[in-house]
């Protein structure tokens, strides 16, 4: 264990205050990018095991040298950093600034596996408990690294499908989307228009005002695309009307609705192929071009449904 004099642990809570400061006004990263948002909630692990560590050094340089005090030393400064993670947390609430309760649950990560890992290094443990402490403290990390390598996979594959948006091959695309409540998705067979059996996904949307779904990750340009293809299978008798929006990176609904893409399109019983020219899609904002080199999202939503019904969505793919 490090030992210093004050003035190691006046820089240890200076830089501790550094981090709560980056952690409180560090601006959310572009939500389309998986990874980058991923690598963001990864740095509170990492940001609060460096604050754990931080802060048991310093206390640990005014403790004795006994195994309990330095243990003690180091739960209480995983103790205070965890206050440290909630406080900032509830000052990003009372901000009026973006906030997440799972950021708390990641500080709690950071603080145990540097607390485990701590401990680990005291050469007093016999080698086998500190094999299991740093085993333990491995499997924290991986646990909370692994949205961060998932991402990079998936955005790995998606770029490599493109012009396909989502082929619902695998069921990790389904990361790809944001489901209402109680939407269920699920991966199954359909047969699209040229009889050919292809992977679809099927959604319960429930009655609510806008049920539905979100595709949020994807390559974002689209420039030099004909149409985007949508297969919308309706396995119910009845049919059903979808609203298809397509939002791009200058729009603002804080400022005008009509600046997007948004079109209702009756579905009959059965396939639905719809094909959407991305010609209609540009001209579509009021009063300026939608930009096809920086789409943001696409939804699929009913309005004001009374009822359940069930959905099945084929390949959303774009056309040359």
């Amino acid at each position: 264990m490090i030992h210093s004099g004050s003035y190691w642990r006046s820089a240890a809570l200076i830089a501790c205050v550094v981090i709560a400061a980056v952690a409180f006004g560090a601006p959310d990263p572009n939500f389309r990018l998986r990874s980058a948002l991923a690598i963001h909630d990864f740095g509170h692990v990492v940001a609060f095991g460096l604050v754990t560590t931080l802060l048991a050094s310093a206390l640990n340089d005014r403790s004795s040298a006994t195994l309990n005090s330095r243990v003690r030393a180091i739960c209480l400064a995983a103790s205070a950093a965890l206050a440290l993670g909630a406080a900032v947390e509830l000052a990003q609430a009372a901000s009026g600034l973006h906030w997440d309760p799972w950021d708390v649950v990641r500080d709690v990560g950071g603080a145990f596996s540097a607390a485990l890992i701590l401990i680990a290094l005291d050469r007093t443990i016999s080698r086998s408990a500190r094999a299991g402490l740093a085993g333990a403290a491995i499997v924290v990390i991986v646990v909370f690294s692994y949205p961060v390598f998932a991402a990079l996979d998936d955005e790995a594959r998606a770029h490599a499908q493109f012009p396909v948006l989502a082929s619902f091959a695998n069921t990790k695309e389904l990361s790809r989307f944001h489901f209402g409540r109680g939407t269920q998705p699920e991966i199954v067979q359909v047969a699209d228009h040229e009889g050919r059996t292809v992977s679809a996904m099927q959604l319960h949307l429930p009655p609510g005002r806008y049920p539905g779904f979100v595709l949020r990750h994807f390559p974002a340009d689209w420039k030099g695309m004909r149409a985007l293809q949508l297969l919308i299978v309706i396995p119910e008798p009845m049919p059903l009307e979808m609203t298809v929006r397509i939002d791009d990176a200058d729009y603002d609904y804080r400022l005008d609705l009509d600046d997007r893409y948004n079109r209702s399109f009756p579905l009959s019983p059965g396939l639905n192929r719809i094909e959407i020219p991305l010609s209609d899609v540009a001209a579509a904002p009021r009063g300026r071009t939608f930009d096809l080199r920086r789409v943001q999202s696409l939804l699929i939503y009913a309005v004001d449904l009374e009822q359940p019904r069930r959905l099945i969505i084929g390949p959303i793919s774009l056309m040359r």
